[in-house]
C-alpha cells in the first residue's frame, strides 16, 4: 500500500471561502487549495504555503489545524491523510499563472474563485463538510482540529 499526505488551506474572506476546480477525465469538483507533502516541505504547513502560492498566487499565514480527514483509495491501494488549515492572513491577488507547469495530463486545476456558503450548497466540493460544519467550526474559540472519519473509496 502507498501513503499520501495532503494538506489544504482553508482561506475565507467576507464570509466567502477560497476554492480551486478540478477538472478529471470523468468528473470535476471544487475543493480548497493544497497538495501533497514533497521533499522540501519541513511539515504539513509548509506544505500549504508552498501549494497556496502554487495554486491561488497567494503568500499566506498558517494557522491552526481545522480538519483531518482519511480514506483509502482501492483502485491505486493508497492511503491518503489530509489535514486542512485556517488561513489566518495573505497578501497578493488570486490568479492560476503558478501552475501552467505543474498540471497532469488527467487531472487539471482550471478555475480559482470565492464562494459563499450558501452557493456551496449546490456544488460538488470536497471535503463536503466545506457546506455545512465549517462555518460553526471557525468560530470557535480556541479553534480544535476535528476529525472527519474514514473512508473507502472503489
Amino acid at each position: 500500500m502507498k501513503h499520501r499526505v495532503r494538506a489544504a488551506g482553508i482561506l475565507i474572506n467576507e464570509d466567502k471561502l477560497l476554492l480551486i476546480k478540478h477538472k478529471h477525465t470523468n468528473y470535476d469538483y471544487w475543493a480548497p487549495p493544497g497538495g501533497g507533502l514533497e521533499a522540501i516541505d519541513t511539515s504539513t504547513k509548509a506544505t500549504v504555503k508552498r501549494e497556496m502560492l502554487e495554486e491561488s498566487n497567494l503568500i499566506v499565514k498558517v494557522g491552526p489545524l481545522l480538519f483531518i480527514k482519511e480514506f483509502f483509495e482501492k483502485t491505486r491501494d493508497t492511503y491518503h491523510l489530509e489535514q486542512y488549515y485556517i488561513i489566518e492572513s495573505y497578501k497578493g491577488k488570486i490568479s492560476l499563472n503558478n501552475i501552467t507547469n505543474t498540471q497532469n495530463p488527467v487531472h487539471f486545476i482550471t478555475d480559482i474563485n470565492w464562494f459563499t456558503q450558501q452557493e456551496l450548497q449546490s456544488m460538488k466540493v470536497f471535503p463536503e463538510q466545506l457546506k455545512t460544519l465549517l462555518w460553526t467550526k471557525i468560530k470557535e474559540v480556541p479553534i480544535t482540529a476535528l476529525h472527519l472519519g474514514i473512508e473507502i473509496q472503489s
